[in-house]
């Protein structure tokens, strides 16, 4: 029997790694669209839309708050559920490229049951920063709104990826952002979702600017 060491990683070590990293960094949740984000994405039941970039800080931020997020079936993928799973949450596998039709089922089912969704609204592969249709079509289906959010750290180490994916450094300030709440039709089909894409796209990128400016501010300061 091949022993498949990353896996048992994953599910016993990388849990509690991350939580002790998460557990040094210094949240602070900056304004978007000119009013306070603090308590606005916990009014209710939503689809947390992120970066793939950025999901590393928003997953440790959010995990105690009953949110089901959304997976990629290849073995990458395999190894974040793991991770997640073990740091408090539920796991639906696919994408918008394999899997997608179940997931979103599952998605559906899983909002049925009272969990809040996340999704990386331009991942598995990309491209960095631009919506695909999963989030939109997902908001259709349930009725919940989907919530832009966004992370930047003061100081980070950033891998050579598509996504230009950060890791805080331990005791870094990471600054959170949250635009308001996009109500999707249920009835949408065809150039509507596009143009539901194009405004999810925009309210991230929007929110991503107001973090990476208040974390290049700190980092001018030296904080």
């Amino acid at each position: 029997m091949k022993i498949d060491f990353a896996l048992l990683a994953a599910k016993h070590v990388g849990p509690s790694f991350l939580l002790g990293l998460g557990r040094s960094w210094r949240f602070r949740e900056v304004e978007s669209n000119g009013r306070p984000a603090a308590g606005r994405h916990r009014a209710g039941k939503g689809i947390y839309a992120l970066w793939h970039a950025q999901q590393l800080p928003l997953t440790l931020r959010h995990r105690t708050e009953n949110i089901a997020v959304i997976v990629s079936r290849h073995r990458d993928g395999e190894i974040i559920s793991r991770m997640v799973e073990g740091i408090g949450y539920r796991t639906i596998r696919g994408s918008s490229t394999r899997g997608g039709s179940e997931a979103l089922h599952e998605f559906a089912r899983a909002a049925s049951e009272g969990h809040s969704l996340a999704i990386t609204t331009d991942g598995p592969q990309g491209p960095a920063r631009e919506c695909k249709p999963g989030a939109v079509l997902a908001a259709a289906r349930t009725g919940f709104p989907v919530v832009p959010a966004a992370a930047a750290a003061v100081h980070a180490w950033t891998f050579n990826s598509w996504d230009r994916f950060f890791v805080p450094k331990p005791g870094s300030i990471v600054y959170l952002s949250y635009g308001d709440p996009i109500h999707v039709p249920s009835n949408i089909s065809g150039d509507a979702v596009a143009e539901w894409q194009a405004r999810v796209t925009e309210a991230q990128n929007e929110a991503t600017t107001v973090c990476e400016l208040a974390a290049a501010g700190r980092d001018t300061a030296r904080e």
